[in-house]
């Protein structure tokens, strides 16, 4: 039995990585593109004055705006070009992680049958409410700006700064030198070394972050898919079932959702829509399960890795982890609630 699953976990993990791949390839070469254009900065400045809204300072448009279009990693290496404290941190991360990678991942939701404009409309709007949430609490607990003011002169200290590695195939920057420069004003400017690079340049980013993302998807997938075909097989994912009952009775789902749930709770959405890809060859799940698993790990997903990673990077590991754990569940829960009304 298990040289069988692993045969199968591994023709499974080969199909599932190509299908990402198709999905995820012209999409990072369109949006290495506009890293490098101008229209990045342009979009940069006009959204600049909305910081105001969550309390931040203008120079916290750029990570956001870095991670509309990329990863965590990236949105890392953006900020170790300034001096956020640790409430400012927060708030950038917590508004990042509703919203990371939004165009590659509304292509990867609407492939496994979430409507591509409704989902990215949620993530933008629990973007916003996340943002206002922690603004508050970080106003209350850790000496933030209240919503709709702005920092004080000075009120930037200086928070660790770590080099970022490269992620799902995001090449991220080392150091401030040639990503962002912000000047004493909060107006914020590019440097030339991003927008003005030449195709050779970019066409190597974007042929570099493709092949990175392949090793990195089969790096994950294969493991990933002989661990689902042995957990099918010895029927462990009933057990689990049956030990979280609350969880699923609390989220509304049924136990088949239970898997992907779990693996985009601790691996990511593109691993979570990879398994529910596999999952609909041969048992699709119910719109309504597929429609609240997609609800839960787009509000929280790769949760260990994301509060490890903006907590190196000076934010508050409590806000980062159990916060958005518990959004996550009372959305899900909440929208499980207006599905069976709807129905």
């Amino acid at each position: 039995m298990v040289p069988k699953a692993i045969k199968y976990g591994i023709i499974k993990a080969l199909r599932t990585a190509l299908m990402l791949i198709r999905i995820m390839a012209p999409i990072y070469a369109g949006v290495t593109l506009l890293r490098h254009t101008e229209f990045f900065m342009w979009l940069a400045v006009k959204i600049e004055p909305a910081m105001r809204i969550f309390g931040l300072p203008g120079e916290a448009v750029v990570p956001l705006v870095v991670g509309a279009f990329s990863d965590e990693y990236a949105v890392v290496a953006a900020m170790s070009g300034f001096s956020f404290n640790m409430s400012q941190i927060t708030i950038i991360a917590m508004i990042v992680l509703a919203f990371h990678g939004l165009p590659v991942e509304t292509v990867i939701a609407r492939k496994i049958g979430i409507p591509a404009l409704r989902i990215a409309l949620f993530r933008i709007c629990l973007a916003v409410s996340t943002g206002l949430i922690v603004a508050l609490l970080c106003a209350a607990f850790l000496g933030g700006n209240m919503p709709g003011t702005l920092p004080e002169p000075g009120s930037l200290t200086t928070t660790p700064v770590i080099s970022s590695e490269t992620s799902e195939g995001v090449i991220a920057s080392e150091t401030s030198e040639g990503v962002i420069a912000s000047e004493a004003t909060q107006s914020t400017t590019a440097s030339a070394g991003i927008f003005d690079a030449g195709w050779r340049v970019i066409l190597v980013d974007i042929v570099q972050g493709i092949l990175k993302s392949v090793l990195i998807l089969m790096r994950v997938l294969l493991p990933l898919m002989i661990g689902i075909e042995l957990l099918m097989t010895y029927r462990i994912i009933e057990k689990m079932a049956v030990k979280l009952g609350f969880f699923i009775k609390i989220l509304g789902i049924g136990k088949e959702a239970l898997l992907p749930l779990l693996i985009g709770l601790f691996l990511g959405v593109t691993f979570g829509a990879g398994t529910i890809m596999e999952m609909n060859r041969e048992r699709p799940l119910p719109r309504r399960d597929l429609m609240l698993v997609a609800v839960f790990i787009f509000s929280c997903h790769g949760i260990i890795e994301a509060a490890y990673l903006f907590t190196l990077a000076g934010g508050n590991t409590l806000i980062l982890s159990a916060l958005r754990f518990a959004i996550a569940v009372g959305v899900t829960a909440a929208a499980g609630r207006l599905i069976l009304r709807e129905e």
